[in-house]
């Protein structure tokens, strides 16, 4: 955090504004009087305040303060996050006692003992900030008393530090996509073999037709297929829905965006190469990659989107089949806040060109509440019996709950510290 200031104010103590009452006191009365000792005590009050400023700004005028997150730490919502305040001393002289007021991002107080000559204090604390998001910590202001408790020194240090507050997330124990195994419903030869592009070849009679590479037909007017590794990690695509809506509980984003941070950490502990599509109104994306550094790229993403899409979810996801097959990899993710026909329609599509298909599906009934048009236990059983369907057409599901939550659906809530870094 660059050590950015203003200029030193001072303003009196309690004890100093009584000795500004008396100090004004005894000087009309010098001047009513005309007493000689009268005027002196006056000039001797005078001095001491001139001798507390004096005093104050050279031992106040070393201090220095910034606040920063240990190194290689990251803050995640809903978990006690580590600050430290560091205060520094860049004179020679020994400093008073140091209270220090900071926004992180509440308004708090926090007090240091004095700082030696050339050194420094480091105060650590714990803040924690409920929600994902950008968080401005700051400004602060640093103050100390003079010797004789007269004077209040305050200077203010106006620069901000924008921190990125992640999306909690959970080790998935259950979970069943795995880096290199078949995934539920695999009937096709392409997920059978369920592996990385690893070159062409010449076709061969029984070889699957969906694998034929038809540029290379039509550059070279022969039969040529795509080979696969059959040991490589497989492929995942995790499409998070975040379609806007009328009053829709923040409960019930924040939960669809811990399930997509959460599913993003098991395929990178299982080494499996991934990327996120958002249906947000930026359409926010990942590239594939691998493990930690993939992970934070996506998470980088979670911490900031918000559900303002204006896209359906299944239309999202039949688009984006259309436009970039290849880019689907082996295996899809759907994080959907929205089950229901087309929904369905479009598992069975991804299923017939060989796609692996997990569903998690938030059961916004529990969530909403009962509506006007059908009572509780209709949305309920109408939700089940789209989860039936999904599963009919080849998809493994997984169902989120309110008030448990992901936390519910993980079965096993984790300490932050083995999340990479994430406090």
């Amino acid at each position: 955090m660059p050590r950015a200031l203003q200029r030193v104010s001072v303003r009196p103590t309690a004890r100093g504004w009584q000795m500004v009452f008396f100090g004004t006191l005894v000087f009309l009365a010098a001047w009513l009087l005309g007493t000689t000792q009268l005027y002196q005590l006056a000039y001797a009050f005078a001095g001491l305040f001139l001798v507390a400023l004096v005093l104050g700004f050279v031992i106040f005028r070393g201090v220095r303060y910034m606040r920063r997150i240990p190194e290689g730490k990251r803050l995640a919502a809903g978990r006690p996050s580590h600050v430290e305040l560091v205060i520094t001393n860049a004179s020679r002289t020994r400093s008073p006692l140091i209270e220090v007021v900071d926004a992180l991002p509440e308004r708090r107080s926090f007090e240091a003992p004095p700082v030696e000559g050339l050194g420094k204090q480091v105060i650590g604390d714990s803040v924690l900030l409920a929600k994902r998001g950008l968080y401005q910590l700051g400004p602060a202001e640093v103050r100390a008393i003079d010797p004789f408790g007269l004077l209040r020194f305050v200077r203010r240090f106006a620069t901000r530090t924008e921190v990125v507050v992640y999306p909690e997330v959970f080790e998935l124990e259950s979970f069943p996509a795995q880096g290199r195994s078949m995934e539920s419903g695999g009937r096709s030869s392409f997920v059978q073999q369920g592996d990385e592009f690893s070159g062409l070849r010449e076709y061969r009679w029984g070889d699957d037709r969906r694998h034929i590479h038809w540029k290379s037909v039509a550059r070279t007017g022969e039969l040529v297929v795509k080979e696969f590794a059959h040991n490589a990690p497989r492929r995942h695509v995790v499409l998070l829905d975040l379609k806007a809506g009328v009053h829709v509980p923040e409960a019930e984003v924040e939960d669809a965006i811990s399930a997509a941070g959460s599913v993003l950490r098991h395929l990178a502990l299982e080494g499996s190469p991934f990327r996120l599509l958002c249906t947000d109104k930026e359409g926010a994306a990942t590239i594939f990659g691998v493990k930690e550094a993939a992970y934070w790229r996506a998470l980088d993403l979670l911490a900031t989107v918000q559900a303002d899409g204006d896209m359906k979810f299944s239309n999202f996801l039949d688009e984006k089949l259309r436009e970039e097959r290849e880019g689907f990899g082996e295996g899809v993710v759907l994080i959907s806040r929205s089950l229901g026909g087309d929904l369905i329609r479009s598992v069975e599509r991804l299923r017939a060109v060989g796609l692996s298909v997990f569903v998690v599906a938030l059961a916004v009934h529990n969530y909403r509440g009962a509506g006007e048009n059908g009572g509780m236990s209709e949305r309920e059983a109408a939700f089940y019996e789209d989860t039936r369907r999904l599963e009919r057409a080849g998809a493994a599901v997984r169902v989120v709950h309110h008030p448990g939550g992901v936390a519910a659906f993980a079965k096993e809530r984790r300490g932050a510290a083995d999340i990479w870094g994430v406090v």
